[in-house]
């Protein structure tokens, strides 16, 4: 039990010396790996940063955008409300009687005796009227074609060409955001393999006389692959240190900004995505860009092993 322990702190302690000896012989091949990774990182988070933001905005967009839901003129509001109310992605359907729909567009058009004009066309001619909010604004036009096959409704109401056009804009955010990081994660990628094949290059006598003492290709490159990891957290690190630099300067600069300007960045320092996923996704990120470089660089040399 013992020896076991002291041969694995001792397996450890060997990975651990021969990949800072693999970091020391890389150089200023280090930093360019490194600042690579961080460029890559800091767009993918960045493009992460705006797409949740953008998520939080468009939802509370989406949540405010309302519904025209005008019913048959027999039909009662109260009695239809529980029914909207079960319509799936409905958040809140608020009635407007007719009567208080008059009210108002008498108000609006300056008129002040609602009796003489409800006379003069023979009735109130407007009907129960139901504001209908979604839960978000992607739902809107699914809930829209719901609400409008229900009984009891005369026309269903609301402005669709927002919802293209939010719809639109969160498609564009994706699709770039995709594109830049999968430009910069090859190139990542390739400055990861250069810098790792330039080290075991310079450590080349070293591996042949661990080759003759018996050493396996898997035990011999190992450290390699760690130094990979390194390179790709160490970026990840350097890249979230950036983000929040770019978010506290971004909060400084918009204080005297005007409130719609600010609405947009609102909870963007307090969202636990950005404070918990993101590091952590920047770090998983980062090391799998330096395990794929680390092994694309070693694979030749291992295999000739």
């Amino acid at each position: 039990m013992v020896q076991g322990v002291v041969r694995f702190f001792t397996k450890i302690d060997y990975l651990l010396r021969e990949t800072f000896l693999g970091l020391r012989r890389g150089g200023w091949m280090n930093w360019a790996a490194v600042s690579t990774v961080a460029v890559l990182l800091f767009l993918f988070g960045a493009s992460l940063q705006i797409s949740w933001q953008l998520e939080n905005v468009l939802g509370q967009l989406g949540s405010q955008l309302e519904i025209s839901v005008y019913l048959d003129e027999n039909t009662v509001g109260e009695s239809m409300q529980s029914r909207l109310l079960l319509v799936d992605g409905v958040a809140s359907a608020r009635l407007i009687p007719k009567e208080d729909a008059w009210q108002n567009l008498m108000k609006d058009l300056g008129k002040t005796d609602l009796t003489q004009a409800t006379q003069q066309l023979g009735g109130n001619p407007l009907v129960d009227e139901f504001k209908v909010r979604a839960v978000s604004s992607d739902r809107v036009p699914d809930i829209a074609k719901r609400i409008s096959g229900l009984k009891g409704i005369n026309e269903v109401w609301y402005t669709n060409e927002v919802v293209e056009r939010i719809g639109q804009l969160r498609r564009a955010v994706s699709n770039s955001s995709v594109a830049i990081v999968a430009i910069f994660t090859v190139i990542a990628i390739a400055v990861i393999t250069t810098t790792i094949r330039l080290i075991v290059l310079a450590r080349r006598r070293e591996i042949e006389v661990m080759q003759l003492v018996g050493a396996t290709a898997t035990w011999i490159y190992f450290p390699f692959v760690l130094q990979g990891v390194v390179f790709g957290v160490t970026g990840a690190a350097t890249a979230y240190v950036m983000l929040m630099l770019s978010i506290n300067l971004l909060g400084d600069a918009i204080v005297n900004q005007p409130e719609l300007i600010k609405s947009l960045t609102l909870g963007l320092t307090t969202d636990l995505r950005m404070q918990l996923l993101l590091p952590a996704v920047l770090v998983v990120f980062g090391s799998v860009i330096g395990v794929l470089g680390s092994l694309l660089a070693v694979r030749r040399f291992s295999f000739n092993s």
